[in-house]
């Protein structure tokens, strides 16, 4: 037999026998075999424990929490004995028990859990109570904790368990139920909550038994597990009075004895009719209590029932008890004497007794036996057949055991239809495990159907993968690979991938059109600051570029490239024309700046060029032969000129206003009047 140690921080809250039969579910939710707490990192369903193989195997069902053995995260662990796991905060022990000691205890008593509760069959079930003392040590109130697993104590009003005291804090501490074990635990009162004198902590939970005292300040509480239909029962049961035969015990003969004398081969008989469900532990003939189906007031070898609502029925046990207390004694000395008489029977000379050597074949075993053995044989056959026909495998295979234990060889085909019943027991198994296996598929796939169903209606063309996987989690962790949880994430992948396809083309798209923005901005900038020609150049990339143009910027540049050589023509005609009238007038140094204006928005222009050189050349021709009568006239100290004959400083005078600003004698005359201090 193997057990399972549930410990919560250090201390066992609970210990689970395990069944090979069945497999159990760990987790928070309220239908789990073992239930945890609901903390941090427990899931739902956190993992399941089975027997498969002769081993019990632990696998995880948890799709984030974590399973710890030897410090390691693991799926699945197959156990051995004392072997240790965690799923923090919880550590579990699991425990094989040796045969001989689970041999004491009957086979049926199988520790059974329950949705609920766990509970053990054949252990009376127990309610938990809160006894509630007064300040003078009476008991004030018997509070019954009879709905749900969890009850806070404190003064507030929402409370399970109201203590009516003003110092007491609003929740100050909390009772809580898991696997049939009771804990308690401080919620971070302002007095503190100590049990049978010692402080309980705020974050373990410390545990509870029936008697323990729980004290706040002056408060005190017993908690204790009743019986709640104890009172009931007692009630209900029924002392049958001892029938005592007329006779004196002196009328007792060795012959009665011998009469009275049961043969073992009569008590099997006997047992071999006796229901099996009549020898449970609620009745039987063995406990005075009538068996189940048994109508009150029939006869009975082994019961006396009293009609129901008489004096005597009426009466309690105890009461019975003493009522027939002459009865037990006088029984009691019957069963001396009988005892005494039995005795000498039996150890009466051998020369007296006649021992019966079995006839039959001595190959054969079945000859050896006894006469009440070999009808006990034939009972046994015959019950099993009656049990094969009506499919009770269980009882065929209990007759024919018995009978293999008196003839181990077999009694006709006994053992054909030992392996017959084996195989159906097998067979009956392995249907109902598909049958169940089955039905739990059907189950879920309603379910995954009903979960798709719902999240179906999420698919949108703003849905995420991660939306989804969340909507799926649950159908996911039932079945991972189901054809409709494969569909709906393939569509929303669709869904996913166009949307980032598109989103890329549009980035992409973006980056074009940027560039094209680019060149059109340099060659708007080449035009702002006066260089038509290269502006053209540039406006030409963005006409000729096969970057896409949704702001029209292609035809923005055609219309700047019209306008551009539009003015270049506009301004070097007009350029032209004034250079003619500045040379007609004498002013070959307007006249040149104009020309060289008209190079700016023409500077391919030759005839322009040549004409601009001709007359700078004419201009520096005449500001070199004033300049050169300055300086004779500055060696000879002429520099201030005269009404009627002007200076070296009128030549250069006359020089800046005639000459270039780039001029080579322009700056010469400036130096020398800015010598004499006129600049």
């Amino acid at each position: 037999m193997s057990r399972l140690k549930v410990i919560l921080r250090g201390t066992q809250i609970s210990e689970i026998g395990l069944s090979p039969d069945r497999e159990y579910i760990g987790g928070r939710k309220e239908s789990c075999d073992i239930r945890l707490q609901p903390e941090k990192g427990i899931s739902r369903e956190h993992f399941s424990l089975k027997f498969e193989d002769g081993k019990w195997k632990i696998q995880s069902l948890s799709r984030f929490g974590e399973i710890f053995s030897l410090g390691q995260r693991v799926e699945s662990i197959t156990l051995e004995h004392n072997q240790v796991f965690q799923i923090p905060p919880y550590e579990f022990n699991y425990v094989e028990l040796n045969d001989d000691f689970g041999a004491s205890a009957p086979q049926n008593e199988v520790p059974e859990i329950s949705e609920n509760e766990r509970t053990v069959i054949g252990v009376a079930p127990q309610m938990p109570y809160i006894k509630m003392l007064s300040s003078q040590g009476e008991v004030r109130e018997m509070l019954r904790l009879e709905f749900g697993e969890i009850w806070v104590a404190g003064r507030d009003s929402s409370c399970q368990i109201i203590i009516p005291d003003q110092r007491v804090s609003r929740r100050q501490f909390e009772i809580r139920k898991i696997n049939g074990i009771y804990t308690i635990i401080d919620m971070d009162s302002v007095n503190g909550t100590f049990l049978n004198g010692a402080v309980v902590s705020s974050t373990d939970p410390h545990l509870l038994k029936s008697g323990d005292a729980i004290t706040v300040l002056d408060n005190t509480m017993y908690f204790e597990l009743h019986d709640p239909n104890f009172q009931y029962r007692m009630d209900r049961i029924e002392i049958p009075p001892f029938q005592i035969a007329p006779e004196s015990i002196d009328q007792v003969d060795d012959q009665q004895i011998q009469e009275e004398y049961v043969d073992e081969s009569d008590i099997n008989q006997f047992n071999n009719q006796v229901d099996e469900n009549q020898l449970s532990v609620a009745g039987g003939p063995f406990t005075g209590i009538p068996s189940p189906g048994a109508e009150p007031g029939a006869d009975n070898q082994f019961y006396s029932f009293q009609p129901a609502g008489s004096a005597e029925v009426k009466q309690s046990a105890l009461q019975k008890f003493i009522a027939n207390k002459p009865l037990l004694i006088g029984t009691a000395v019957v069963f001396m004497v009988g005892a005494y008489f039995l005795s000498e029977f039996i150890n009466k000379p051998t020369e007296e007794v006649k021992v019966t050597t079995p006839k039959g074949n001595p190959a054969d075993p079945y000859s050896q036996l006894t006469t009440a053995q070999q009808q006990e044989v034939q009972e046994l056959y015959a019950n099993a057949q009656a049990a094969m026909v009506q499919s009770e495998y269980a009882m065929a295979k209990d007759r024919l055991e018995r009978l293999h234990k008196i003839l181990p060889n077999g009694y006709q085909d006994s053992k054909e239809k030992m392996e017959e019943v084996i195989l159906n027991e097998q067979t009956i198994i392995a249907q109902k495990a598909q049958e169940e296996a089955d039905k739990a598929r059907l189950e879920a796939d309603e379910k995954i159907k009903r979960i798709v169903a719902e999240c179906e209606k999420i698919i949108t063309p703003q849905v995420t993968e991660d939306k989804m996987n969340n909507c799926l989690t649950e159908a996911a962790l039932i079945n991972p690979e189901h054809p409709d949880v494969l569909r709906l994430n393939s569509e929303v992948k669709k869904i996913v991938d166009a949307k980032k396809t598109k989103e890329q083309e549009k980035e992409a798209y973006e980056a074009l059109v940027k560039e094209l923005d680019k060149l059109y901005a340099t060659a708007e900038a080449l035009r702002e600051q006066g260089y038509p020609y290269k502006a053209i150049k540039s406006y030409k990339l963005v006409t000729e570029s096969k970057l896409p143009d949704p702001k029209k910027i292609k035809a923005k540049s055609k219309a700047k490239i019209t306008f551009i050589e539009e003015t270049i023509k506009k301004r070097t005609d007009e350029n032209l024309k004034n250079a003619e009238q500045y040379i007609k007038d004498g002013k070959l140094k307007f006249a040149i700046k104009s020309l060289q204006d008209a190079l700016v928005y023409d500077p391919d222009n030759r005839s322009l060029k040549e004409r601009a050189d001709k007359y700078s050349n004419e201009l520096r021709l005449q500001a070199m032969a004033i300049y050169q009568e300055s300086i004779i006239d500055e060696s000879f100290g002429y520099v201030d000129g005269n009404e009627t004959r002007p200076g070296a400083k009128d030549k250069w005078k006359r020089i800046i206003e005639i000459d270039s600003d780039d001029g080579e004698y322009y700056r010469k005359a400036y130096i020398k009047l800015k010598k004499y201090g006129v600049y």
